[in-house]
C-alpha cells in the first residue's frame, strides 16, 4: 500500500509541475479494451487473453504540435489462458493480474491526429490463476496457482490516435497503443517471462 500511495503522489505533483506551463489542458475519463499476449521460455502453445483498464487521461499541450499525455488508469487488466489436450485430458491455464499504470508520453499532434511515445509504469494490485483438468467422463479437477509476481512492470508505450471535437472545450479520443515489456512479469529465478499489449482506447477530454 505504501508504494501505491507513493506512487500517486509523485505521479499527481508531476503532473502539477506541468501543468503550470501548459497552454492548454485536457483532462477526462479513460476506458481500454486490452489484449494480451503471455510469452516464457520453454511455453508450448499461444497464451492470450483479453481484459479491460478503467482511469483518466491528462492531456498537455505547449504549442500547436507538442505536448504530453499521460493516462493514469486505476485498474489494469492483464488476463491470459491456454488450453491443451493430451490423452483425452484437457488442461486449461487461466492466469490474470491487475495494475496501476501511469504512462505519460509525449505526444505531436497534427490538425487533431497525434502520435505518442513513453515510459509506463505499473504496481500490481492483484494477481490469481488456477488450472483445470478434464477428462473424458471425469469431473473437472481445479486447482489454484500461486505464482510469484513482480511488484513493479516497466512497459515501453507508442501509439497513435485521433482527437475529435465534440462542441467546444470538449473532444472524443481513439488510440490505439502497443505495450513493449522491458521487465519480467513472474519472478521465476532464471525464467525469461512477460507481456505484451496491445490497447485500444477511448478518452472523453475537457479542456479547462
Amino acid at each position: 500500500m505504501k508504494s501505491i500511495r507513493t506512487f500517486i503522489f509523485f505521479s499527481i505533483l508531476m503532473l502539477f509541475s506541468i501543468s503550470v506551463l501548459a497552454q492548454s489542458v485536457r483532462i477526462g475519463p479513460r476506458f481500454t479494451g486490452n489484449f494480451n499476449i503471455y510469452n516464457q521460455d520453454g511455453l508450448t502453445g499461444t497464451w492470450n487473453g483479453l481484459g479491460v483498464g478503467i482511469g483518466g487521461t491528462v492531456d498537455v499541450t505547449f504549442g500547436k504540435t507538442i505536448g504530453i499525455m499521460t493516462n493514469i488508469i486505476m485498474f489494469d487488466m492483464r488476463n491470459f489462458s491456454n488450453s491443451q489436450t493430451q490423452n483425452n485430458t484437457t488442461t486449461e491455464t487461466s492466469l490474470t493480474l491487475s495494475y496501476l499504470t501511469i504512462t505519460p508520453m509525449f505526444k505531436a499532434e497534427f490538425s487533431g491526429f497525434y502520435m505518442a511515445g513513453g515510459p509506463s509504469f505499473g504496481v500490481k494490485l492483484n494477481s490469481s490463476g488456477e488450472q483445470t483438468q478434464t477428462t473424458t467422463g471425469q469431473t473437472p479437477t481445479v486447482n489454484p496457482l500461486n505464482i510469484e509476481t513482480k511488484s513493479l512492470k516497466f512497459d515501453i508505450a507508442v501509439g497513435t490516435g485521433y482527437n475529435f471535437k465534440l462542441s467546444d472545450g470538449i473532444y472524443l479520443a481513439s488510440d490505439i497503443l502497443v505495450f513493449i515489456p522491458i521487465s519480467k512479469t513472474y519472478d521465476t529465478p532464471g525464467v525469461s517471462n512477460s507481456i505484451f499489449t496491445i490497447k485500444l482506447g477511448a478518452s472523453l477530454k475537457f479542456q479547462i
